[in-house]
């Protein structure tokens, strides 16, 4: 019961530090709005985001994944 439970707060923990992330890093990189360089800053950040959380989703269910 304690193993899912800190396994939860983790999970949890580690959406707040992405979103916090996503929120500090937005428009970073979107130096043109001539050329809507925001919108392709923003479809980066959340390929990155997806791409990050695909590799943990995967990780995550590995048999050995506990070791």
């Amino acid at each position: 019961m304690i193993r899912i439970l800190i396994r939860t707060v983790l999970t949890v923990l580690g959406i707040i530090g992405g979103l916090l992330c996503y929120f500090i890093c937005q428009g970073m990189f979107s130096g043109y709005p001539r050329y809507h360089t925001g919108v392709l800053s923003d479809i980066g950040l959340l390929l990155i985001m997806a791409v990050g959380g695909t590799a943990w989703i995967i990780d995550h269910r590995r048999i050995d994944a506990d070791e």
